[in-house]
């Protein structure tokens, strides 16, 4: 811009000393004329027509030189009036966006997470991430709160159930209604039971979620816990119908053994509940490529396409309550404890029908 608005000058100028030149001429006389012709021809006038054109010519030129002046001083202003106004048009241009995102910000502070920014055409490269930039975060956010939002009410709703039972059983109680015997005694124990289980489950994925998880990191052999969890396990598996195949090859990783109890205990409960039909279980451990592998597989129904299993409270089977399907937190904890391990936990559907998950761990010793 800069360039050009000195050229524009110098150009304007020699213009303007080329109309200075022509209104001169315009009131020279005749005979002045003709030697100022003269003179352009390469030609010299008579002694005495030189003479009266220097005299004149000497008479023009403050006059000439101030026009001169005028004329660059007005061409000046003109260009740097013009200067003024394509800067504020770009920066304008420029600034807009920039506001649209500091509105934006305003919003999403105010609780509109679901504000977003039209990008205007032709931006730059820089202003278009910026605006990127802030419809991402605007999206993760909503995300976010429209997870919690669907957290807070499962919740409420899982821990509703539980509750009114025990009040029911307590407040019949008081009012004679109830005896109070051991058996009565026991259903109150198994809805105190689900209520702890529940609370430690959502504590568990709370703490592993912000890093504040405490592992008691030291080597175990995840066969020797498989083989553990799966001893206890025996007689629900045997109520459901279940026969189970174990295939554990000595697995050793740096783990919290009490933790990776917790992890496979989920998943085999999983797949009583939900994996009952398919009559089969499979349990293996192994050492692949430097990665430890605990592997559950079964002959169930699967995960939907559209499966959330790794979010809270998420049940394959929307008609299944929390008595028949669990309370929905299992595969969130073993993700959140799988995650402080450093490890990750995979799940896909097997051929002929059924489900597989596995935890990777790294191997011992690389």
């Amino acid at each position: 811009m800069l360039a050009g608005a000195v050229l524009f000058v110098a150009t304007a100028s020699a213009g303007i000393d080329k109309l200075i030149e022509l209104e001169i001429k315009g009131r020279l006389s005749a005979r002045l004329l003709h030697a100022v012709d003269q003179l352009n021809q390469n030609r010299v006038p008579s002694n005495a027509d030189m003479l009266l054109l220097m005299n004149t010519m000497s008479g023009e030129q403050p006059r000439a030189t101030v026009l001169s002046y005028i004329g660059v001083a007005l061409l000046s202003l003109m260009v740097i009036a013009v200067c003024v106004w394509l800067a504020g048009l770009i920066a304008r241009r420029f600034a807009a966006p920039v506001h649209a995102v500091i509105e934006g910000a305003r919003k999403v502070a105010a609780g509109d997470f679901s504000h977003r920014i039209a990008p205007p055409p032709k931006l730059t490269r820089e202003l278009q991430g910026l605006i990127d930039g802030f419809n991402a975060q605007a999206e993760a956010l909503e995300h976010s709160e429209r997870r919690m939002r669907f957290q807070t009410a499962a919740v409420a709703h899982e821990l509703r159930t539980p509750l009114t039972i025990l009040n029911g059983y307590i407040q019949g109680a008081l009012d004679g209604v109830f005896p109070r015997d051991d058996q009565h005694m026991r259903a109150l124990l198994t809805q105190v039971e689900d209520l702890s289980r529940i609370i430690d489950d959502l504590r568990t994925v709370s703490l592993a979620s912000s890093g504040a998880l405490a592992l008691e990191i030291g080597l175990c052999d995840l066969a020797a816990e498989a083989c553990s969890v799966l001893r206890s396990m025996r007689p629900r598996f045997e109520a459901a119908g279940m026969s189970v195949e174990a295939e554990l090859d000595p697995t050793p990783v740096r783990a919290d053994p009490v933790r990776v109890r917790q992890m496979l205990l989920a998943l085999l409960e999983n797949a009583r509940r939900y994996a009952a039909d398919g009559g089969r279980l499979w349990v293996s451990t192994q050492r692949r490529d430097g990665v430890c592998l605990l592997r559950v597989a079964d002959r169930g129904p699967g995960f939907p396409s559209d499966h959330r299993a790794f979010e809270g409270f998420w049940r394959a089977d929307l008609s299944r309550t929390r008595a028949t399907g669990g309370s929905g937190l299992g595969l969130s904890v073993v993700k959140a404890l799988a995650d402080a391990h450093g490890g990750e936990v995979k799940i896909s559907n097997r051929r002929g029908g059924g489900a597989a998950v596995e935890l990777r761990f790294a191997a011992e010793g690389g």
